[in-house]
């Protein structure tokens, strides 16, 4: 049965697709904006002068909650570029972080205008609407409209959408060369990738979002994690909860949008597998909860389609964001010198696939999106005696908030029980060697994570008894924290990269 549907769905995203191509050879120059003014309409495309003037705008007019970077550039000079919109948006604050990025595959285009104007949205109404007050007071929001430019502009023409392109300029598919769990690749492994993707993967890594959607057309469907394996993520439910609000919301405008899959949402590898896609690398690697949206079967959207294409979605985008409002949130910082901690928080019996969160070390915040139920968390730093809180209740739409203060530990001197693990030498080369003490012979899982909770290494690894041997050439010189786990126990270990 489950073939059968995979099978169903895969002809249902080719003929989308097939559909998509057709619709491309209808756009023409009369679906570009004439000027500023009518691109400020998002009822059609801008042009890339129009797009940058647009960003320019908007900072020049709301400077205390809008912020425009430029993270990168094309291989055809064009910019990469992120907005935030934060209540402080100047400030890193202690507060969860939201992305939503558009148009990786250049000719996917509904998406391009839709964020424009979600941007314009959230500007305009902060002050004026509740709802929107709620999301950027509580939340630091970055949009990236335009993830690349030089396909959508294709062939280098800053005027026009007419003829854009999947592929990057130098025809990358950038959804299938991000590193990939399965290659056992590393988080920061720029080798060989296209410019536009080694620029994305940076801003990833650098503002570690805790929750985030990619946005694509072709199909009209919620993915949600994984899609590189037919296992399930740990917090599937969730995942399942938040692409089936996401859906119905949608589908409650429109009852024949999103019709088909399982009414409008799906498992990625269950849909189709793929390697080397963004929602897995953000997912896996990054600690972060994203989600594809496929927004719009034709890929090159006609332009009289755009402001209906936003009503069907409108809803349902700010419901998304308003989720990185709820679940498990709080603090972790020192008992005594009240100083925030980097700290991993688990959920024992219940993580797997790296699905583990961390608090951040410059403030301490974590951010665990559960769907409804009971948890038990365990929180634990080097250096600090490890804290289990056995019952903590996660309500839906409701944010559950702890603080957690971890007392030092006073004897810092190993024992030979079944924690004991020693790392040397410490700081290290290119070469760790790891002792995992008097645990039982098996396999145990391996992290080595930075301060700011970005896994950079993992590895599966078998003890027998011998120190292990971990290269770390792709490691860059700093502090880390090393993590072991297997069964019914796990260690976190400081360790220095020189």
């Amino acid at each position: 049965m489950q073939q059968r549907i995979r099978i169903l769905v895969l002809l249902t995203f080719l003929v989308s697709s097939l559909h998509g191509q057709w619709r491309a050879q209808q756009l023409d120059d009369g679906d570009m904006a004439a000027d500023l003014a009518e691109a400020l309409t998002f009822t059609k495309y801008p042009t890339y002068p129009q797009y940058l003037e647009i960003l320019q705008l908007f900072a020049r007019d709301y400077p205390d909650i809008c912020r425009v970077d430029t993270f990168g550039t094309s291989s055809q000079g064009r910019l990469l570029l992120a907005v935030k919109i934060s209540n402080n948006v100047q400030k890193d604050e202690a507060e969860a972080s939201f992305f939503y990025t558009s148009s990786m595959h250049g000719d996917e285009l509904v998406a391009y205008p839709m964020m424009l104007r979600l941007i314009n949205y959230l500007l305009a109404g902060y002050g004026n609407d509740a709802e929107v007050g709620r999301l950027v007071d509580g939340l630091a929001i970055w949009i990236n409209p335009l993830a690349n430019p030089d396909g959508t502009y294709y062939p280098n023409d800053d005027f026009s959408v007419v003829y854009s392109q999947r592929e990057t300029a130098d025809g990358t598919d950038m959804n299938r060369e991000f590193p990939d769990p399965a290659a056992g690749e590393a988080v920061n492994d720029t080798a060989g990738r296209a410019k536009e993707t080694k620029a994305m993967m940076a801003f990833l890594q650098e503002h570690s979002f805790n929750m985030s959607a990619n946005i694509h057309s072709g199909a009209e469907v919620v993915n949600y994690p994984w899609d590189h394996t037919y296992t399930l993520h740990a917090d599937n439910d969730w995942f399942h909860f938040v692409a089936r609000e996401y859906a119905d919301e949608a589908r409650a405008v429109d009852s024949d949008y999103m019709a088909l899959f399982d009414d409008g949402i799906t498992n990625g590898a269950q849909w189709y597998r793929i390697n080397g896609g963004r929602q897995d690398y953000v997912t896996f690697y990054l600690g972060g909860r994203e989600l594809t949206l496929e927004l719009a079967n034709e890929t090159h959207l006609d332009s009289e389609l755009l402001n209906e294409y936003w009503m069907k979605n409108k809803r349902s985008l700010l419901n998304y964001m308003a989720q990185c409002l709820y679940g498990i949130r709080g603090q972790v910082s020192d008992s005594e010198s009240g100083a925030a901690l980097g700290a991993s928080i688990e959920i024992p019996g219940y993580d797997q696939d790296y699905s583990l969160v961390f608090s951040s070390p410059g403030h301490g915040d974590f951010y665990r999106f559960l769907e409804e139920g009971s948890y038990e968390l365990v929180v634990s730093a080097p250096g600090y005696i490890t804290d289990t809180i056995p019952i903590v209740q996660v309500e839906a739409y409701k944010a559950t908030l702890l603080d957690i203060k971890l007392e030092l530990a006073i004897n810092t001197v190993e024992t030979e029980d079944a924690f004991s693990t020693r790392l040397y030498p410490n700081p290290a080369g290119d070469r760790l060697y790891i002792n995992p003490g008097s645990i039982e012979p098996g396999p145990f899982d391996l992290m080595i994570i930075s301060m700011e909770g970005v896994i950079l290494l993992r590895e599966v690894l078998h003890f027998s008894g011998s120190p292990l041997e971990i290269g770390l050439e792709q490691v860059p010189a700093g502090p880390y924290l090393v993590k072991l786990s297997s069964g019914t126990f796990s260690a976190v270990k400081m360790m220095i990269r020189e």
